[in-house]
Formats: C-alpha cells, structure tokens, sequence
C-alpha cells in the first residue's frame, strides 16, 4: 500500500469496535440502485450484541432503500472523524420480524437520543451487514 496510515482487515478488532462506539456517529450507508449507482443514506446504528463482526440497521419498509437491499444485499458504510475514517464493506441480512424489527429501532432511538414517537404506527425492517472488509484511515 501506498499510504501508511491505511489499513485493510477483514474484521472488526476490539479497537475498532470501541471507535465506533465511543462517540455517537452517523455513517453513511451506500447501497447500490437498481441501474447500478450508488444511494447514499445517514443511518443510525450499532453493533449487534451477539455476533462481533455485524452492524445493526433499521428502515421503514417501503423506502427506496429497502427495495434496493431486496435486489443487491452489497453495501458499505463509511464513518469518519475528521481526517480519521473507517469504510466497511459487506452484505445486507434482512429482517423481516414487525416485531423485531420496531424493538430495534425503539433501542436505535433510545441510542440517538430519541423517544422513538416518531415511528409508532409504521412498519420497520432491521437489516444487518455482515463486516467483509475493513478499511481504516488514521
């Protein structure tokens, strides 16, 4: 590699997980549309308890993001501090559970900050990405 501050792994290491936990981000989603292009989202998240190497998320069923992780599960989510920035790349897993699903964006909520008021009455689906690659910037 070219640049010494850059580092690519495959996994996210305590370090890492600890960043991106530290402080409360807004990361950008990017997901791919149905001619190809990227979409880009500022998305709430967290890192799924029970498997180290997965990120949370959560949409209200019927956006456009929805319907493109259906037809391309391939995202990635960029996170960055300043000169500091972390890009992941992985797969979507799609959570259809109502149930489920408004827990987690209830719990997303409480993390932000949120009563989560707004969303009483809709349907919410919780995807998570399975972390591929890691690419780190410090």
């Amino acid at each position: 590699m070219t640049d010494p501050a850059l580092t690519v792994e495959r996994v996210l290491t305590d370090d890492l997980r600890e960043w991106l936990t530290s402080t409360l981000r807004f990361p950008v989603l990017a997901v791919l549309t149905g001619d190809g292009a990227p979409n880009q989202s500022v998305m709430w998240f967290d890192l799924d308890p029970d498997r180290p190497d997965t990120i949370l998320m959560n949409t209200k069923v019927g956006r456009a993001k929805e319907r493109f992780l259906r037809r391309d599960p391939r995202i990635s989510l960029a996170f960055e501090e300043e000169l500091t920035w972390v890009a992941l790349q992985g797969r979507a897993e799609l959570d259809d559970d109502r149930e489920r699903s408004m827990a987690d964006i209830l719990a997303l909520a409480r993390r932000y900050g949120s009563s989560g008021k707004e969303f009483a009455g809709q349907q919410r689906m919780t995807f998570r990405m399975r972390v591929e690659k890691v690419i780190r910037h410090d």
